[in-house]
């Protein structure tokens, strides 16, 4: 019994200091200054927004710095989607960045472009110099597309970007939306290719056919004289030539 009771007695007082460097660990950090600031994840999109916004952190307290405060701070930011804050050092903070990357360029009456990204979030400006090879969305007669217009757009793109093919989907250069028939066309490197609807299910129809077709039938044509590929019927491909008053037709 004498043994046991000694056995306890040891354990409580190991625990007890255990406990009491553990507080005191606590309170040293606490009393630190915040030495350095590290943002991973941001380009030019970000980089100077984010610095600015955990700049003014620097040398202080880490007992008066909240972590959860700083991430709501950084994902206010146009640029960010999400942010992760940590301590990666005793005085040093670690900021990472998941950036809304653009998805298309919006073309505005005055010439102006903005990036769109993948949920259709009309973005403002970079603060930096940045290029992004992606498509530019405008309407058929040069007026602005609406935010509805613009995010069903967006979501045209993301399924083209999962039906087509890498290579078709990096040649398309244009999106256009005639909004009194409420119909869309994508202009790749060499034509154009009528969807028909702007509506969802009926797209995804037309990007399958766009998909088969250039697999299959392009590489026997020279498209470079096709000015038009109609795709508005349900498995059905209509070639219009340039300066030809003929059609082709046939099946996908």
């Amino acid at each position: 019994m004498i043994v046991e009771n000694r056995r306890s007695s040891g354990l409580v007082i190991s625990l007890l200091c255990v406990v009491f460097l553990a507080f005191m660990a606590a309170q040293w950090h606490e009393r630190q200054k915040i030495s350095s600031i590290s943002v991973m994840g941001a380009t030019g999109l970000s980089r100077i927004s984010v610095q600015r916004a955990v700049d003014s952190l620097k040398y202080k307290s880490i007992k008066s710095t909240s972590l959860a405060h700083i991430r709501t701070c950084v994902e206010k930011l146009p640029y960010v989607s999400n942010a992760y804050v940590y301590f990666s050092g005793v005085r040093e903070i670690t900021v990472q960045v998941d950036e809304r990357l653009p998805a298309a360029h919006l073309l505005y009456e005055d010439g102006t472009l903005r990036y769109v990204d993948r949920l259709g979030i009309v973005l403002p400006h970079a603060n930096e110099r940045t290029a992004h090879n992606v498509p530019i969305l405008r309407s058929h007669d040069g007026s602005r597309l609406s935010s509805s217009d613009v995010a069903k757009i967006a979501t045209v793109l993301a399924n083209a970007s999962r039906i087509l093919d890498s290579r078709l989907y990096q040649s398309i250069s244009e999106i256009r939306v005639h909004k009194m028939r409420s119909t869309i066309a994508m202009i790749t490197d060499e034509t154009t290719w009528d969807l028909g609807s702007l509506n969802q299910e009926r797209i995804q129809t037309a990007l399958a056919d766009m998909n088969v077709f250039w697999k299959e039938a392009s590489p026997s044509i020279n498209m470079a004289t096709v000015k038009e590929v109609d795709l508005r019927w349900h498995h059905q491909v209509i070639l219009r030539y340039h300066g030809q008053a003929k059609l082709a037709g046939g099946s996908v």
